[in-house]
């Protein structure tokens, strides 16, 4: 077809073939952004390692947050906390403003729960996918550790995340899974020279990473001012290591150590240093001390991820993102009884003879099919059902 004079603008013109380009672009950025399927909540997986998402219309933060952060956090009156799992975040929050707060661990999903039920719906489930579980509105997860990342702050400066405008790049913390600016942290050794970044916080709660009987530690030496100013491979006055490395050779395991560990060596020492921020390289784990009183902080702290590495329960893959709404249907077609099969495939005939009888007009008149004119042909159809 072609546009004539004093016709719509070219913004408003559809070609078949643009139509098309500007679906399979629609579908392919849907399943870069949404790759797995979202029909099944993890929440009967208890608590577990996993992709967390929270919502910032059904929960509300403190004012503190609220009056620092942007316009997407809009001053309500405060609720707790909540997170929730991939699937929920779309089933049941599509529309809301969800913010991704990465993978956390040691976390059961929040939604259909007592932290996230609707005021008008007090008795009830809100969840989409456990509609029938309206015991859950009782429940609340006792085992789950939340933080300022559920309202979407993030780093020791408390600044709210908006990944399009973010101009800083972040450092994850192995232990606590906040994430920090390279400026708030300081000195920082070379891509390549650490594996893991241990935050000083973590550092200071946790005797069996303070003083961990490792060579693959680096120790962020922290200022008055709260950066690091210096990378040191010891501290001074820190006794020497005296047993033997294991062999990058052999497959790695946890060994015995012939001397106790640095928390009776060593403890005035690494005190002494105040505050320190930890920078791993690969393999570190394998050197967390296993004697006794490491191992009842280990499981008094949930720091059992520290002795294995834990799996991420990541959404089931969903085959069908890949194949453009054609491909979808065929498939599905393929799936049904004979009967349901020739229903659809003659409700799809007679789709398309509405649709060249609705396009024959302006093919005769030399007319362009504008995106309006597609668009009311839809509505069309829809409101004669």
């Amino acid at each position: 077809m072609t546009k004539e004079e004093g016709n719509d603008s070219n913004d408003d013109v559809v070609t078949a073939f643009g139509y098309l380009q500007k679906q399979a672009d629609l579908e392919r950025e849907a399943a870069e952004v949404l790759p797995g399927k979202f029909d099944e909540c993890t929440f009967d997986r208890g608590y577990i390692r996993q992709p967390l998402y929270a919502c910032l219309t059904c929960t509300h933060p403190p004012a503190e947050y609220s009056s620092s952060a942007s316009a997407r956090v809009a001053a309500k009156e405060e609720t707790p906390p909540a997170g929730m799992c991939y699937s929920c975040s779309i089933e049941c929050h599509s529309g809301h403003e969800v913010v991704e707060l990465f993978t956390k661990r040691n976390f059961r999903c929040d939604c259909g729960t007592k932290r996230m039920l609707p005021q008008t719906n007090a008795h009830g489930s809100c969840c989409s996918l456990k509609k029938t579980r309206t015991a859950l509105a009782r429940l609340e997860n006792t085992g789950n550790v939340y933080n300022h990342n559920f309202w979407g702050f993030y780093c020791r400066c408390n600044k709210f995340y908006d990944p399009e405008n973010e101009p800083e790049e972040m450092v994850l913390c192995y232990v606590c899974n906040d994430w920090f600016h390279d400026s708030c942290i300081g000195v920082i050794p070379k891509e390549g020279e650490y594996e893991d970044y241990i935050c000083r916080k973590c550092v200071a709660s946790h005797a069996v990473l303070r003083y961990i009987n490792t060579r693959k530690v680096k120790y962020g030496l922290i200022s008055q001012d709260g950066l690091v100013v210096d990378i040191a491979d010891s501290l001074k006055g820190m006794a020497p290591l005296d047993y033997n490395a294991p062999d990058d050779s052999e497959p790695a395991k946890k060994k015995a150590r012939p001397n106790p560990c640095r928390l009776h060596d060593d403890r005035d020492t690494i005190d002494g240093q105040k505050q320190l921020d930890l920078f791993m390289e690969e393999g570190w784990t394998d050197d967390v001390c296993t004697c006794i009183d490491c191992m009842r902080e280990v499981e008094t702290n949930k720091l059992l991820f520290l002795l294995k590495e834990e799996e991420i329960i990541e959404p089931e893959e969903d085959e069908a993102r890949g194949e453009s709404l054609y491909e979808s249907a065929l498939k599905q077609m393929q799936t049904m009884d004979h009967t349901r099969a020739i229903d659809a495939a003659l409700a799809y005939r007679t789709l398309s003879a509405k649709l060249m009888d609705f396009l024959r007009p302006f093919a005769s008149n030399g007319k362009v099919v504008t995106n309006q004119d597609i668009q009311s042909f839809f509505e069309q159809q829809r409101d004669a059902r």
